[in-house]
């Protein structure tokens, strides 16, 4: 059942791109980042070369689907945004921002910054929204937020820089004065409001996801689908993973984190990290997490499924309708 995505509407909007990101609006609303394909048997672009897209589905509207193409763009994520008529953001890994409004839209000014200074020192990594407002982090530790159309400031002063592979690839905060960052090997930081304090971390693994849950712990999910749960300098090790891929997003929902990968859906809850018992048809559609609004989103390849609060059901299937586009 693709009740949201017609094959119509698939063919025009979806065939020939792969979704990357996903991001709720409001419930009934939601945003996806789709890049175009391309053979690997060729020579692959770089990725500021292919086509993206953002697409808006507003499930009650009379045009559910509204699509915006990008191009020059590279890396590209999303997020919702609040207020100003502003629907959501894409943001790329060098600052590009294309901002999504009720109706229309259109490019504002990067994120500025760059050569060691703030707000953005490095490529971004992640953008999510944090008690209403817009926050993204890039390498070079450095945290950011939207104050408004074109404004951007810095959530610092910084902290240094470091040596060598440092540098923060995504964040969480249970306040705007309790933020917490993280990156390379076993990089993580704190942010009481008003300086940054490094944390002693107990690993130097490779860092992906970071999640502040309403447990009052902090959740960090490193290579191979390790996790680690923790709160200021106090750490331990949940779970030794053995995938081939870290977990790229971690959230927080109901009573517990869930956590996301291309190759499936895992619930953290009680210090047990264990797949989603979800049905299939929910967990193919793995990939990216997006929570706003008492709403969890995920997407990925094959399809989109949304959480309201009481159970899951399925958006659509890009897989089934691949099949029907095939065989029409």
């Amino acid at each position: 059942m693709n009740a949201c995505l017609s094959l119509d509407d698939y063919q025009k909007r979806f065939e020939g791109f792969g979704i990357r990101d996903c991001a709720v609006v409001s419930p009934g609303c939601y945003l996806f980042v789709a890049v175009q394909d391309w053979d690997d048997a060729r020579p692959r672009p770089f990725e500021s070369e292919l086509s993206s897209r953002l697409h808006k589905l507003e499930i009650d509207s009379e045009r559910p689907w509204v699509t915006a193409g990008l191009t020059g763009f590279s890396r590209l994520k999303c997020a919702g945004l609040k207020g100003s008529g502003d629907v959501g953001l894409a943001m790329d890994g060098l600052g590009q921002v294309y901002v999504r409004r009720a109706h229309g839209g259109g490019m504002e000014n990067n994120v500025p910054g760059g050569q060691g200074v703030g707000p953005l020192r490095g490529a971004v990594n992640s953008i999510k929204q944090l008690n209403d407002r817009l926050y993204g982090c890039g390498g070079a530790r450095s945290l950011f937020r939207r104050v408004g159309p074109d404004r951007w400031e810095e959530i610092g002063p910084l902290p240094p820089e470091g040596q060598g592979e440092v540098g923060f690839h995504d964040f969480d905060g249970f306040s705007e004065s309790d933020l917490y960052a993280a990156g390379g090997q076993g990089d993580v930081w704190r942010y009481d409001g008003r300086a940054w304090h490094q944390v002693a971390f107990p690993s130097n693994q490779w860092i992906k996801s970071v999640c502040c849950g309403a447990d009052g712990q902090v959740y960090v999910g490193a290579e191979s689908g390790t996790v680690f749960r923790g709160r200021g300098d106090q750490w331990e090790l949940i779970h030794q993973g053995d995938l081939s891929l870290p977990f790229r997003d971690m959230v927080w929902f109901n009573d517990r984190v869930y956590a996301t990968n291309d190759y499936g859906l895992w619930e953290i809850r009680d210090g047990q990290v264990r797949p989603s018992a979800a049905p299939i048809e929910i967990t193919n559609c793995a990939g990216n997490l997006s929570v706003a609004n008492g709403v969890m989103l995920m997407a990925g390849a094959y399809g989109a499924a949304v959480h309201d609060g009481q159970s899951w059901s399925r958006l659509f299937s890009i897989s089934e309708l691949a099949r029907a586009s095939k065989g029409r």
